[in-house]
């Protein structure tokens, strides 16, 4: 049942105009991004090679690539998931599910995975658009790859919150305003460690300070702890809630 979900749910995300226009406006950022760092890269070859320590091609074009990767979520994410229970709700649909042998937590699980059918595109555009330096340059390897787990537990966590409040509000509108809120909170909270001397649960709090940790190749147990965590916390709050709506039959 699972998978039958999470298979209606992929299916109909690329079904409707708005995940095209999405996957169509993430790639025209993301390509214009691409060309203008190789262009600043090419302007200041020489200069960089001058240089005993100088950044090289993965960290002046790739992690650019990757942090505008993880910015767009920001927008991208709260729109692909305001629909996903909210609209099933408004429109009756969720009624169909509850009357169904499945529990709510197997839905919230199909919903997730469906909505990952479609940011695995986004992803793989993210992956390979960099992929294509390698043919002419060296890249750092480790740095890239690095680079993507820290965009993928990003995506993933903020996925979860997507359906976290998709499943609290009726209105897709309100469910997307209300993601926008905490994920450019997590993320803004940032500057507010950089005011403080001991920023302590701030810095722990913000995502912002995770991903950039990950997208330079510090690989760290609490950075994915924090993102895995994040994402167990929403899709459990998501299945409480359906199971608050569940009534017997």
């Amino acid at each position: 049942m699972i998978w039958t979900i999470a298979k209606r749910e992929a299916t109909s995300l690329f079904r409707t105009p708005l995940a095209w226009s999405l996957l169509s406006v993430v790639q025209l950022v993301l390509a214009y991004q691409f060309l203008t760092q190789i262009e600043i890269y090419l302007q200041f070859e020489d200069k960089l090679r001058a240089m005993p320590e100088a950044p090289g091609i993965t960290e002046v074009i790739i992690s650019p690539i990757l942090g505008l990767s993880a910015i767009l979520m920001l927008f991208v994410i709260p729109v692909l998931t305001m629909s996903s229970l909210s609209g099933e709700r408004r429109n009756g649909t969720l009624t169909l599910l509850y009357s169904s042998p499945i529990t709510s937590r197997q839905i919230v699980a199909g919903k997730f995975l469906g909505l990952w059918a479609l940011l695995t595109v986004i992803w793989v555009i993210a992956a390979l658009m960099p992929l294509t330096l390698m043919w002419g340059a060296p890249v750092d390897l480790g740095v890239y790859l690095s680079g993507l787990l820290a965009l993928m537990m990003l995506m993933t966590a903020y996925a979860g919150i997507g359906l976290m409040f998709s499943a609290m509000f009726a209105q897709p509108a309100v469910a997307a305003i209300a993601t926008f809120g905490i994920l450019a909170g997590l993320w803004l909270i940032d500057w507010a460690t950089h005011l403080q001397q001991e920023a302590g649960l701030l810095s722990y709090v913000s995502s912002l300070n995770h991903f950039q940790r990950l997208a330079r190749g510090l690989i760290d147990s609490t950075d994915l702890s924090y993102f895995a965590i994040i994402t167990a916390v929403s899709l459990y709050l998501t299945a409480w809630r359906l199971d608050g709506d569940r009534k017997p039959l």
